[in-house]
């Protein structure tokens, strides 16, 4: 990416609120003359608590599991992110993807300081929206707003 550029990080996971943070941030790339970076995290935490490692009888079995399970998700993820990335690139957007394995909250921080973003456009809340009837902050998008060390903007 041209490095001239300012740097919008989006955390997209197809979301209808993700969804909506990507169109913020084409508006706020095009204004800008910007580039997008669109992030997608493989949430490792949902794969067991640490704490049940030492219950689990036969940990290469299960590791090998994960590893299929991530592979998959990440096959799938790339797909996903690819026709967001070219339909961006075909609207004069610099784009690129980047897939990462962690806690999304931990990931998107760190992201956001290793490409330098200038900003960071995010669904107010994720996947949780949709098995709640709750409107609010999620607890992700609550943590990058508070510790960011660039403006955030919340999508609602």
């Amino acid at each position: 990416m041209n490095d001239s550029k300012t740097n919008i990080l989006i955390p997209f996971d197809a979301t209808e609120l993700s969804v909506k943070a990507l169109d913020k941030a084409k508006e706020i790339a095009v204004n800008q003359n910007s580039n997008i970076i669109v992030l997608y995290v493989i949430d490792d935490t949902s794969f067991y608590p640490k704490e049940i490692a030492k219950f689990i009888s036969n940990m290469d079995n299960f590791d090998k599991l994960r590893h299929n399970y991530e592979k998959s998700i990440r096959e799938g993820a790339e797909i996903m992110i690819k026709k967001q990335i070219d339909s961006l690139v075909k609207e004069g957007i610099m784009a690129k993807s980047i897939i990462r394995v962690g806690h999304p909250a931990d990931e998107i921080l760190t992201v956001s300081k290793e490409e330098n973003v200038s900003m960071i456009v995010i669904g107010s809340s994720g996947s949780l929206r949709k098995r709640h009837d709750r409107k609010g902050i999620g607890s992700v998008s609550r943590w990058i707003s508070e510790v960011a060390t660039c403006p955030v903007v919340l999508v609602r």
